[in-house]
């Protein structure tokens, strides 16, 4: 049907081409336009062809156009008319926008989603969606420049609202938001826009592609360990083997070593997690347990156990502890099973005189690293780490690598010296 279309979002649409000599009967509207608000293609076709009824009437008929509104239960050119994008509420539209990505990524990313909305929102300082224009964007990409970091935290900014944090704060000096973290805040509008253009609430997105002087390489955002920082690490650790409170205070950072895995996916591994592909041990990265999560699709793999684990005695520990869970005393909290285990090495890094650019994500880059250095290609240690080709050739047809392949490149990180 030719006044029928689809949006990117799978929305089917009604869209009418309205002609020059009609536009005085539709507010001089060069198009009626209404979101269908289903998927379902047949159901679309039949609301669409409702309303094209009701466009051909007051077309043929202008004065029988205003008794329609006399019947609600079907569809009428007032309905069609798009209500003015000028008069939707910003507040309102982030609530159901960060419903939506509910569906789609963990509690505590739309929190933190939507705490940063609202720090923009306020900054700019207008109540409807139409009404934020690229100058707005722009203007409060400045400001954030200037905003106090972790003003919850500082009773001082109790009650105040954002441009009253940023006047106190020019008299206390505290730290302000970085470049890396004012670009983080744009890119989150940015995203929250583009969502309100998919769904017809707003006609541009003003944050979309602000540009920011890059101040420092992404390989340099969090510092990979060195040899010697390694060995003040796991000499510490080792030196009290079994003296430790909880087994993952001994595991959990060779665990990190050898893999490159994140902090939860090595928290919340299962005892059935462990087993054997094609005779080799490894570790199946996965959700397939209760309270198990992905951070995305491509986190989902095996990884291989590196020899030294296995002559550490990894294969036993495991098969030696009486739940199904590896490390039982981590419970699960809102942002997983790696709370406890994060405070820990925290205290435990800091003891050692590590900074904070180095924690315990710093293992996993330490792993892309060596990787990098033994010239292992970025597809192979991907594979490994659970990262996104970026690639429509790998990432949609690409099979996975065989286990023995993968085996080899673990094998590549340097063995520690214990």
């Amino acid at each position: 049907m030719r006044y029928l279309h689809i949006s990117k979002s799978g929305i089917w649409q009604f869209r009418y081409q309205v002609s020059p000599q009609h536009r005085h009967l539709f507010d001089d509207r060069r198009e009626i336009k209404r979101s269908l608000k289903t998927s379902d293609k047949t159901e679309a076709t039949i609301m669409a062809l409702e309303l094209e009824i009701q466009v051909r009437k007051t077309i043929l008929t202008p004065a029988a156009a205003t008794s329609l509104d006399e019947h609600p239960s079907t569809p009428t050119i007032s309905k069609v008319k798009t209500p003015s994008t000028n008069e939707v509420p910003c507040y309102d539209v982030l609530e159901r926008f960060c419903k939506y990505k509910a569906q789609h990524i963990s509690p505590k990313a739309v929190t933190m989603l939507e705490a940063k909305c609202k720090i923009v929102l306020d900054l700019v300082g207008k109540p409807h969606l139409k009404t934020i224009r690229r100058s707005d964007a722009e203007a409060v990409a400045s400001l954030l420049r200037t905003y106090p970091t972790n003003l919850k935290k500082h009773r001082q900014f109790n009650g105040l609202s954002g441009h009253q944090a940023i006047k106190l704060n020019k008299s206390l000096g505290l730290p302000t938001l970085s470049d890396e973290s004012v670009k983080d805040y744009c890119q989150k509008m940015s995203g929250f826009f583009e969502w309100c253009q998919l769904n017809e609430l707003t006609d541009i997105n003003p944050f979309k592609a602000i540009r920011f002087k890059k101040t420092r390489r992404d390989s340099e955002a969090k510092n990979a360990y060195n040899s010697i920082e390694l060995e003040k690490i796991f000499g510490a650790i080792t030196r009290t083997k079994h003296q430790h409170k909880h087994s993952y205070y001994f595991w959990l950072p060779l665990l990190a070593y050898f893999t490159g895995a994140r902090l939860n996916e090595l928290c919340q591994l299962y005892k059935a997690d462990i087993h054997q592909v094609e005779g080799i041990w490894a570790i199946q990265i996965d959700d397939r347990y209760e309270g198990q999560k992905l951070k995305n699709l491509t986190s989902r793999r095996i990884v291989p156990i590196h020899d030294q684990l296995l002559s550490l005695g990894f294969i036993e520990f495991v098969q030696s502890v009486q739940h199904e869970r590896i490390f039982p005393e981590l419970k699960e909290s809102r942002d997983g099973f790696g709370s406890a285990a994060s405070k820990w090495f925290g205290r435990f890094k800091t003891k050692l005189g590590f900074d904070k650019g180095q924690d315990f994500h710093s293992f996993r880059h330490t792993v892309a690293t060596q990787l990098k250095r033994h010239q292992v290609s970025h597809i192979v240690a991907g594979e490994l780490l659970g990262h996104a080709q970026n690639n429509i050739t790998y990432d949609r047809y690409g099979k996975g690598l065989d286990i023995a392949s993968l085996k080899e490149v673990i094998n590549l990180l340097k063995p520690l010296r214990l």
